[in-house]
């Protein structure tokens, strides 16, 4: 079985070669960075993609994850230390295989590897191939209405039990929870404030001295406990 590992803490990096190692599997690939990764996964054609969370670069390790998901078919196990409910949420939406925390465990490792490929293999043969552009449906009233993701530049609460689907042009309300509407969101869309969450594609500048996010002439708030995983999620010069 062969895996390859994205991972930028070296200590770290050392402790999953020797763990994979241990577990009789083969490395084909180790990358410190998730913009560089997508290329050498590619070529090397693993197994399984072991990918932590946190990555330097424009792309982060759950961003990665999608889209090795989504163009590659390749099932991706996280190995990582984070336990926050919002990055685990985010992580959740990429279909993980798997989700390991460190340091990795030998056994651990071969079981979520192998039943990686297992659930690999079965959905394979049952589902069917996704459509190029992802859509949500969003309960208006009595009706369903279709949403293209790519349209919505960011959620926002609206009470309770309310939402608003930000749009270019007009703004969709829906009754439900922000907490149970991310769970249909992709990785490009983070939380940044209790309330908000905002869409990467979207995003045109981020102010730090207003602690404001701005996207298509929307802004939204950035709550100092959701900042480092904003700023995490963008390449800075």
């Amino acid at each position: 079985m062969k895996v390859f590992v994205v991972e930028d803490e070296r200590i770290h990096l050392e402790a999953i070669k020797i763990a994979i190692e241990e577990a009789g599997l083969e490395l084909v690939g180790e990358c410190n960075n998730a913009d560089l990764a997508f290329d050498l996964i590619k070529t090397t054609a693993p197994d399984v993609l072991l990918v932590d969370i946190a990555l330097p670069g424009l792309n982060n390790g759950i961003t990665l994850a999608q889209k090795v998901h989504s163009e590659l078919g390749i099932p991706h196990i996280f190995t990582t230390s984070f336990t926050q409910d919002e990055i685990i949420q985010q992580a959740v939406a990429t279909h993980p295989a798997g989700y390991l925390r460190k340091p990795v465990d030998p056994v651990n490792l071969k079981a979520a590897v192998q039943l990686a490929l297992t659930s690999q293999a079965a959905s394979t043969k049952t589902q069917p191939v996704p459509a190029s552009s992802e859509t949500v449906f969003a309960k208006i009233g009595d009706k369903l209405v279709r949403v293209n993701i790519d349209e919505i530049i960011m959620v926002k609460a609206d009470g309770e039990n309310c939402i608003s689907l930000v749009l270019e042009k007009r703004d969709i309300a829906c009754r439900t929870t922000l907490k149970e509407f991310s769970r249909q969101l992709p990785a490009q869309f983070i939380q940044v404030h209790r309330g908000y969450i905002i869409n990467l594609d979207h995003l045109d500048s981020f102010n730090e001295r207003e602690q404001t996010a701005v996207l298509k002439g929307h802004s939204a708030p950035v709550a100092r406990n959701f900042r480092k995983i904003l700023l995490d999620s963008i390449r800075k010069v």
